[in-house]
């Protein structure tokens, strides 16, 4: 059953804390990362990421493994929670890394997954996608698909229950999930989270990109970004599993969890989106954090805004896988 999403989002100012982490950052007149190397803008986000959480809560166990994908093996990353003795098979969430499909790993998420893996307590598979520029769209879809598969034929292996399935991810990663979900289309898939999902290019802003341009998120670096990731391939801004708002197929997906950040320039298209599914008769929970900024998760040292996120979506996914 769908609730009833708002077609006006709350406001409400920036988080002072958040605030006061972009004036320190800008203050640093650091290049922009769109200016960088691939790799080099690589190693400043996982070092971003590790020194600005807080330490992710203890869980049972975290295993590096691989499964077969279209290129080759995918290093996965499988975390499992603590369950006092108890065998029950778990629920298991397939989880896409965001880094505008160019610089997120298995480590800039490595604290989200297990923050997700213990409020959810569900076995957490994370999946180090192939990544552009080196290898553009649609490769990243290409792995998503191939690890949402072989979680659906591995899960009993892993310690999960193969009936209960869920994908989520954030920013980049949360259109993957979307994609792979849509297109496996398995009624064991029971649950979708997207935390501030790319919905379409920057070259098509809607109003939260003038609103937010700059706060974390730059139109310049999603342009890099986007560039990389379409690779010089102009057909790719209309393909369905690129241009998100310009599809359909939503009456496939799965009951979805859909989170944006009031001070986020992809906070429209994630709302725009979660109306879109909501439309196409899937039940849709939409959760909006006015004070909060793109990447949130990340800042859980700075602000509790981006763990408030992570523990709503780890609730959800209880309740509904």
């Amino acid at each position: 059953m769908n609730i009833a999403l708002k077609p006006m989002l709350e406001v409400a100012d920036l988080d002072p804390a958040l605030a006061g982490f972009l004036a320190q950052a800008a203050a640093q007149g650091n290049p922009p990362i769109e200016s960088l190397p691939p790799a080099i803008a690589r190693q400043i986000y996982r070092g971003m990421a590790d020194s600005l959480g807080l330490p992710a809560p203890v869980i049972g166990k975290v295993e590096d493994a691989t499964c077969p994908g279209p290129a080759g093996a995918l290093p996965l990353r499988i975390y499992s929670p603590q369950t006092g003795g108890v065998n029950t098979p778990l629920p298991v969430l397939l989880f896409l890394h965001g880094g505008g499909f160019v610089i997120g790993d298995l480590e800039t998420h490595d604290k989200v997954c297990r923050t997700l893996c213990h409020y959810a307590g569900m076995v957490v598979v994370a999946v180090d996608y192939r990544l552009a520029p080196e290898h553009p769209f649609p490769a990243a879809v290409d792995d998503a698909e191939a690890a949402l598969r072989w979680v659906l034929d591995h899960a009993t292996v892993l310690g999960g229950d193969a009936s209960r399935i869920a994908v989520a991810g954030d920013s980049a990663g949360a259109q993957l999930a979307l994609v792979a979900a849509r297109c496996v289309r398995a009624a064991n898939v029971r649950a979708l989270g997207m935390i501030y999902p790319v919905a379409q290019h920057p070259d098509e802003p809607s109003p939260s990109y003038a609103e937010n341009d700059g706060k974390f998120l730059t139109t310049g670096v999603m342009q890099w970004f986007m560039g990389s990731y379409l690779g010089g391939q102009a057909e790719v801004l209309k393909h369905p599993d690129y241009a998100l708002l310009k599809s359909g197929g939503f009456e496939a997906l799965p009951a979805t969890w859909v989170g944006t950040m009031g001070h986020d320039p992809l906070r429209d298209e994630g709302h725009a989106l979660a109306l879109r599914i909501a439309s196409a008769g899937v039940a849709v929970a939409h959760h909006h954090y006015p004070s909060a900024i793109h990447a949130c998760i990340h800042f859980t040292a700075v602000s509790p805004v981006g763990l408030a996120v992570m523990t709503d979506l780890g609730q959800w996914l209880r309740e509904n896988v």
